[in-house]
Formats: C-alpha cells, structure tokens, sequence
C-alpha cells in the first residue's frame, strides 16, 4: 500500500517538477516559437514586444518590486480581437518615498536621454546642411574661423570708436573750461 502511494505521489509531483532538463529547453523552445507565431500573426515585431517589455517593467518597477526574470508578456490573437496577458511576480509594493526617488531618476534620466537626442540631431543638421551647402568640413570650420575674426573686427573697431569718443569728449571740457574763463 505505501508503494501505491509513493509511485502516486511522484507521479503528481512530476507534473510539478521539471526532472529532465531536456524539458525545459524543450519548453523555453516551444514558448518562442508561440512568440513568433503570435506575433506573426498579430503583426508585432519582436523588437516591438522587447521594447514593450521594457516600458512595462520600468513603468511598473517604480511602484512595486518585480522579479523581472518571470515578468512574461503574451500576445494573443483571437477570432476578432487580440489579447495582451501579462504575468508580473511583484516582490513587494514601494513605499511612497521609494516611488518618488523612482519618479524623479526616471526623470532625469528622460531629461540626460532628451539632451543627448538633442546633441545628436545638432550634429546631424550641421553635418546635412554643410552637404547640402557642398560645403566641406574644413571649409565649414573655416568660415567659422572667419566668423570669429570678423567678429572680433568689430569688437575693436567699436573699441577704438568709442576711446576716441572719450578723447573728443575731454579735449571738448578743457576748451569748455577755457571758454567760461574768458
């Protein structure tokens, strides 16, 4: 009678344990290859589901712990509609201090991102115009150069301008002075 239920017992828990693991990449093959064909015939890219992904456990870290390694993300496509299931193991919920230095790394790491981005399309807009312009780099750096000296021209030009306004303006009080003298 133990024998029943010893070869009942793992039996049951056989379903429960993955004993072989031949199984698992079994598994883990059959689960990508459902991936793909729901995504195929849903019309989502793989790269679109790993950036959801992403956007998911970002958003969803701020305010709960997660365990990113079971987070599963399915999609679904039935007769007239499509179903997005999501399996999230959540660890433990965030006090509000914890969810507000998340919200606030999350925005400075938005704002780090954007000024990069920003940074990035200056270099691309100078680079498309200075094609556009047939202009070379060396050219263009050139009449920067140029610009700079220009610039500084004019700087001295309006500097001796405005000493020799000062010079006129006190050669004019001495004769001034003479003046009511007289």
């Amino acid at each position: 009678m133990r024998d029943i239920f010893s070869d009942l017992y793992n039996k049951v828990l056989s379903f429960f344990v993955n004993q072989n693991p031949h199984d698992e990449t079994k598994a883990v093959a059959m689960s990508r290859l459902k991936t793909v064909l729901m995504q195929d015939r849903v019309g989502f890219s793989e790269r679109a589901m790993q950036m959801l992904k992403e956007e998911l456990v970002a958003t969803i870290s701020k305010y709960m712990e997660i365990d990113e390694e079971k987070f599963d993300l399915e999609i679904n496509a039935l007769e007239e509609s499509t179903v997005l299931n999501l399996a999230i193991p959540v660890t433990r919920a965030k006090t509000d201090e914890e969810i507000d230095e998340a919200i606030k790394e999350q925005a400075v790491k938005t704002q780090a991102k954007a000024q990069e981005i920003v940074e990035e399309l200056e270099e691309l807009i100078k680079e498309r115009a200075a094609v556009l312009a047939g202009v070379s780099e060396e050219a263009q750096e050139e009449t920067v150069q140029e610009e700079d000296e220009e610039t500084q021209e004019e700087v001295s030009q309006e500097e001796v301008e405005e000493e020799t306004q000062e010079q006129e303006t006190q050669e004019e009080k001495p004769k001034k002075s003479k003046v009511k003298e007289n």
